[in-house]
């Protein structure tokens, strides 16, 4: 079964984060919400409580088949600013993991600490100005090897079902049937 972290910190955008963890477990993808603050409850950006699986020390050294940011602007600072979420995403780097941003997390967060090294990827709110790594595509969702970016909330489930394609690159007929299931009209993205 594959394994994906979901990092949360207070500020995040919880229609981002809630639309992934919902395809991803909808699919048999193995999910731990992480919070990177001291706490499982999270005050999300539009303050809706919401409680991780696991604090993101008990999972330091686990690995991941990918892991995800959602975006929000307090949420991705706060993401940006923490030394164990940059070396936990350093080390799944190493590995050759899957390394899935949404909305803001993609500037703020892979790009603020040079971690995109040149790869192409997406963003929200022309934040790729303010940052001199990675090359940014004015594309809803970009995969550039293992990692993928999307725009924000409004393609929520594109990002998830092309992160969930790649990670059931095996089973892709899964996916497939999900997506029709839930109604989603714009599947197979063009792209796959």
């Amino acid at each position: 079964m594959k394994q994906v972290a979901v990092l949360l910190a207070d500020g995040f955008e919880e229609g981002e984060a809630v639309v992934f963890i919902d395809i991803m477990r909808r699919l048999d993808i193995h999910v731990d919400v992480l919070s990177c603050m001291n706490t499982l409850t999270l005050n999300t950006y539009f303050e809706t409580k919401i409680s991780a699986d696991y604090l993101l020390t008990e999972k330091l050294s686990h690995s991941y088949d990918a892991v995800m940011m959602p975006g929000g602007p307090k949420g991705t600072d706060r993401l940006s600013s923490s030394p164990q979420v940059i070396e936990f995403l350093r080390r799944h780097i190493s590995e050759d993991k899957y390394i899935c941003a949404l909305c803001s997390s993609g500037a703020k967060v892979l790009a603020a600490h040079q971690l995109l090294e040149g790869r192409h990827y997406s963003t929200g709110d022309k934040l790729a100005e303010k940052y001199n790594d990675g090359h940014y595509v004015d594309q809803d969702v970009v995969v550039d090897g293992k990692f993928i970016s999307a725009k924000g909330l409004g393609v929520s489930f594109e990002f998830a079902f092309t992160v969930a394609r790649y990670l059931l690159a095996d089973n892709t007929e899964k996916v497939d049937w999900q997506a029709k299931h839930i109604y989603f009209k714009h599947w197979p993205l063009p792209y796959l």
